[in-house]
């Protein structure tokens, strides 16, 4: 494609996702569906107007900014006080289904002839939630602040584990060695840095944003902030996109953690009341951003399909309907929850981000030669969300209906 196709062609898709939101607020049918379908649509499987070669050089770039930004978004929108209350229930929730979606998988892909390391990579790839699903639809519905904080923690959690475990099940296959104490300290690791480090360059923002950039000035800065602190977590060893997590939530919460210890001064209003360092204005720009974000990963999954390989639409099918049934047993840890919530928390089981990433790590290790274990993590990934987003229609006309009453 030419220079004004390509223009063209990212102008039809950013208009098309606002009308697909559209269509989400007006009629309750998710927008990542609209996105798939143009995706598949505008790929070599019927009009080929974008290859998926020609992507494969920022694909790598383009999910990982995206995995990130969404992750400091989400951490925007939670305050300490949901954080301490939806921490436990996140964690407990996300490490739950996060092994038992694993184990299904890996049970499943083992009984199709797979030896069980592969199916363990399989399982351990495909074991978790995905923030760019879930984030974005939860700021579509509006819900309540501890059901995002959970579901926000669950998604960020999981994304972790898919990634540490499928990567450590590639280094075994690859050196034939296994350490299992290498896989909990590596977690451990991860999180610990990732927080840590969150946490104090979002307090070292306190200073840059009251003394060297104007207020409400500083979008852009911003977004490159993220990506550096970003790279240097991953540097020391830690998660970036859980730092992302903790430094949106750092900053949406400055006046309360700066009350705590008065450690930074800043100027004041008038009314001797201080202001947030994140401002509404910034939020919506970075919302815009993350909308950007989501419609053009979700259109890059749709192009991405290949629906000649038959094995593999049967195999993702099985698994994206296993991993809807066994999603409500999360009730489990949910019976505090109101019955709409617990329904809401149980439609949300979409895969996305982490095995895009990972099954680009892992065809470029040699980790995966097949063509059959990467069409299947693909169209897990599409199934699970059509899957997904039909329980979360179910959902939203239980509320309307509830909301009638």
């Amino acid at each position: 494609m030419d220079i004004k196709a390509t223009l063209l062609l990212i102008s039809l898709i950013v208009l098309f996702g606002y009308f697909a939101e559209w269509i989400f607020e007006k009629y309750s049918i998710p927008d990542t569906l609209s996105l798939l379908l143009i995706g598949f649509l505008i790929g070599p499987s019927v009009l080929n107007l974008l290859s998926i070669q020609s992507l494969s050089k920022i694909a790598p770039l383009f999910t990982t900014f995206t995995l990130l930004f969404l992750m400091f978004d989400g951490g925007l929108d939670i305050d300490l006080k949901s954080f301490a209350d939806g921490l436990g229930s996140g964690l407990i929730i996300g490490l739950w289904n996060f092994f038992l979606s694993s184990i299904l998988i890996t049970g499943i892909m083992y009984y199709i002839d797979r030896d069980l390391i592969s199916a363990l990579l399989l399982g351990f790839t495909l074991g978790g939630i995905t923030s760019a699903y879930v984030i974005p639809i939860l700021k579509q519905l509006d819900v309540n602040k501890k059901v995002f904080t959970v579901m926000t923690i669950e998604s960020s959690v999981t994304d972790v584990l898919s990634i540490v475990f499928a990567i450590t099940i590639m280094q075994i296959k690859i050196a034939h060695q296994f350490k299992a104490g290498m896989i909990f300290s590596n977690i451990a690791s991860l999180f610990a840095i990732a927080g840590f480090t969150g946490i104090i360059f979002g307090i070292l923002w306190f200073y840059i944003e009251g003394t060297i950039v104007k207020e409400d000035e500083n979008y852009i800065m911003m977004i490159a902030y993220v990506v550096i602190v970003y790279i240097i977590t991953e540097y020391l060893g830690g998660n970036g996109a859980i730092s992302a997590l903790f430094l949106g939530l750092v900053l949406a919460n400055s006046r309360t953690i700066k009350s705590f210890g008065r450690l930074i001064k800043r100027k004041r209003d008038k009314d001797k009341k201080q202001k947030p360092i994140v401002s509404k204005r910034e939020k919506l720009f970075y919302k815009e951003i993350s909308f950007f974000l989501k419609t053009f990963f979700f259109v890059y999954i749709g192009l991405l399909l290949n629906l000649k390989n038959t094995e593999a639409i049967v195999i993702g099918l099985t698994i994206s309907i296993s991993l809807m049934l066994i999603r409500p047993i999360s009730s489990l840890f949910t019976k505090k929850f109101e019955y709409l919530d617990r329904k809401l928390i149980n439609s949300l089981f979409a895969r996305g981000i982490a095995p895009a990433v990972i099954i680009l790590i892992a065809k470029e290790n040699g980790a995966i030669k097949d063509q059959l274990s990467i069409d299947v993590v693909y169209f897990v990934i599409t199934a699970s969300i059509i899957l997904s987003s039909f329980k979360v229609f179910l959902y939203k006309l239980k509320r309307k209906e509830k909301q009638t009453v």
